[in-house]
């Protein structure tokens, strides 16, 4: 019927894609879009044990932009659902201070990406992000041995984890798997 009532793009405006891409373009268009700001997000924590606000707040931002524009309208709602019960947690976490504020702003926007019905992969690459992660940092403390000037969690004395490089380890990993397994 609406293929009928205005050809292709008419229909996809009405499924809730006005791009009127077809899925596996929205889904690239999304891992191309977001992965910069990951990384940044993953330096910037390496560099200053802090995720800027402005970084968190421009992941959302891409979601509330795209959002709209690649999902249906009753897909919005799940995500900003998903969003909220990722910042529930992730608070009550930060309040027993086992993750910084920053880390649980970027889980909560990276959760608006991730579909309900693929959070199961998502918590999976953030398991293995975490290994990687820890491995890693670990690994370039013992290789610097000190020596990364302005590199806050490679300085000595450093305890705490950059657990952002994690989280963007993990979502970039499930943005381009699923924008590789998008039919």
């Amino acid at each position: 019927m609406t293929e009928d009532a205005g050809g292709p793009l008419m229909a996809s405006f009405l499924e809730g894609r006005l791009l009127g891409l077809d899925p596996p373009a929205e889904a690239w268009l999304i891992a191309v879009a977001l992965t910069p700001l990951l990384v940044a997000a993953a330096v910037w924590d390496l560099r200053r044990m802090r995720i800027p606000n402005k970084l968190n707040a421009a992941m959302a931002l891409l979601f509330v932009v795209l959002g709209p524009l690649t999902l249906p309208p009753e897909a919005l709602g799940w995500r900003a659902l998903g969003a909220v019960i990722v910042l529930g947690l992730g608070f009550g976490l930060f309040a027993l201070r086992r993750m910084g504020g920053g880390d649980v702003k970027m889980l909560g926007a990276c959760a608006l990406f991730v579909a309900p019905a693929t959070v199961a992969l998502a918590l999976q690459l953030l398991a293995v992000g975490l290994l990687v992660g820890l491995a890693g940092v670990r690994l370039a403390k013992a290789v610097t041995r000190g020596r990364a000037r302005g590199w806050h969690a490679l300085a000595p004395g450093a305890e705490r984890f950059p657990m952002g490089v994690s989280i963007a380890m993990a979502m970039i990993a499930y943005l381009w798997i699923v924008a590789a397994l998008t039919r």
